[in-house]
């Protein structure tokens, strides 16, 4: 979603600080905050381009199933909340909790913070993997989802992982079991099946 504010409200220069922050030569809260400043902070236009947008068709009803059988599910973002609770907000999602950074807009500047950075890796504004421990300290199994390089240090940690686009290029590279996955659809046809986890891919 901030790509799209990004190309919408942004000039082209955003793209050369997201290659920094992909060369892992500067962290999320130095990359967020220099491709914010180039953002025109209507707010109005940035609601009106988070409408435009919509979860994964199958998320809501995967979500609500797992609630259902008594799991957690949390979303783990190194975006901001901004965002993503006004979608999950439209996908009749608001209930479920968010870790993430956080933007609000004040007499018309963009303010960012991010509440999490000193627990993490340090790249990261929101260290993925800090959830997963969590559940797993609670006991509990922990199953993750992603597909981009901020969730490089959660899949390390997690019980099952799911991956695709440049996630599934990683855990091929550094040998990490995963499902591979296209929709959320495919993880719903796993739960439906209780796939073993010795079935992994690679």
């Amino acid at each position: 979603m901030g790509h799209v504010i990004f190309d919408a409200l942004a000039n082209p220069e955003w793209r050369v600080i997201d290659d920094r922050w992909i060369r892992r030569e500067i962290s999320t809260s130095v990359r967020a905050r220099a491709q914010f400043d180039l953002v025109d902070p209507d707010l109005r236009a940035m609601h009106r381009l988070i409408d435009r947008q919509a979860v994964d068709p199958a998320f809501p009803a995967l979500a609500r199933g797992l609630q259902g059988a008594g799991a957690e599910v949390r979303i783990a973002s190194d975006g901001f909340a901004f965002y993503i609770s006004r979608m999950l907000a439209a996908a009749g999602l608001a209930d479920l909790p968010v870790d993430s950074n956080r933007l609000e807009v004040r007499r018309g500047a963009i303010v960012l913070d991010f509440p999490y950075e000193q627990d993490g890796c340090g790249h990261c504004g929101m260290c993925k993997a800090l959830p997963v421990r969590r559940a797993k300290a609670r006991g509990h199994r922990a199953v993750y989802i992603g597909d981009g390089y901020s969730d490089r240090c959660a899949v390390s940690e997690a019980d099952v992982v799911f991956a695709k686009d440049s996630l599934e290029a990683h855990c091929q590279a550094n040998d990490i079991p995963y499902h591979a996955f296209a929709s959320l659809s495919d993880v719903q046809t796993w739960v439906n099946h209780q796939t073993p986890i010795g079935e992994s891919c690679r």
